[in-house]
């Protein structure tokens, strides 16, 4: 379920997949599907209301990696990396497409 319908500005950019550190999760995204990289922010009321720890969680439930983190502008930005179809799902869960 995804709660939180915001708005948002998502840009897609090639990138190299990020380290990974969890042998787990590097083996789950080691296949040859193509790998997905998303920079985005995130506007409206979204800090003070646990949206980085819903982020973080709901990339965990799904298995991709990357950062979220509060801005001085009272955005959300971040980052999210993985297979295209599971990354494309962890932007729609949390609204950003």
């Amino acid at each position: 379920m995804c709660p939180l319908p915001l708005a948002a500005a998502a840009v897609a950019a090639p990138r190299a997949p990020l380290r990974l550190l969890n042998r787990a999760l590097a083996a789950a995204m080691s296949t040859a599907r193509p790998l997905k990289s998303v920079d985005y922010e995130v506007f409206g009321r979204v800090q003070g209301v646990c949206f980085r720890m819903y982020t973080e969680d709901e990339a965990r439930k799904i298995g991709v990696v990357g950062w979220v983190k509060n801005t001085s502008k009272g955005t959300v930005t971040g980052q999210v990396q993985g297979p295209e179809d599971k990354v494309n799902s962890m932007l729609e869960c949390n609204g950003l497409i």
